[in-house]
């Protein structure tokens, strides 16, 4: 079924129903072809992923998202309504994904600047305690996992941005944003159990 919308002097049709070999696709899709699955995964993953990357400025994410709009599309197979080309269907659903990580992401960090800003008062202590604290910051730090150890070393004491130590270490920003986190709760436990 064709549908008619005009702009301006044009009049423009575009096709609303799934074309016929996609009905195929999906139906199979829907029977749990891995073949068949595998090979709309083929057709549209690295499409999709560079589609996701202008959107979310970073290509870990990106394919994290694609990634995840393809297991859920496999996991609801049975479920999943397809009512218009299959195409136009996964970048609708990419973009809405994105749209949602871009929320989480915010939030992410909202939490995170937070929980620097507790460290950092936790941390400006008397200058009595100064040396003593830094024996027991240093403590902290040597019980970290290799990767966290040398991510919050980089952005503390070498004063890196975090797009920098990603860049050194070949991980995402979001990784390193995750390991300044993590290093950060190691050490506000150990620094409450210190003072108190």
């Amino acid at each position: 079924m064709a549908c008619l919308t005009k702009v301006g002097h044009w009049k423009i049709f575009y096709n609303v129903q799934v074309p016929k070999d996609e009905q195929q696709m999906i139906a199979e899709i829907r029977q749990g072809r891995r073949d068949t699955f595998r090979e709309v995964f083929d057709a549209h993953y690295e499409s999709l992923c560079r589609y996701a990357f202008t959107l979310l400025k970073d290509m870990d994410d990106a394919e994290d998202v694609v990634q995840a709009v393809f297991v859920k599309i496999w996991e609801k197979r049975e479920e999943v309504e397809i009512r218009f080309a299959l195409r136009a269907y996964l970048y609708k659903t990419v973009y809405h994904q994105c749209l949602n990580h871009l929320e989480h992401r915010v939030v992410r960090q909202k939490h995170q600047l937070y929980g620097q800003q507790q460290m950092e008062k936790e941390v400006a202590l008397p200058a009595a305690f100064a040396d003593e604290m830094e024996v027991h910051i240093a403590n902290a730090v040597n019980t970290l996992p290799p990767q966290c150890k040398a991510v919050f070393m980089m952005s503390r004491y070498d004063e890196l941005k975090h797009a920098e130590i990603a860049d050194q270490l070949g991980i995402s920003v979001n990784t390193v944003q995750n390991q300044i986190s993590k290093a950060l709760g190691v050490l506000r436990a150990a620094l409450k159990t210190q003072v108190s």
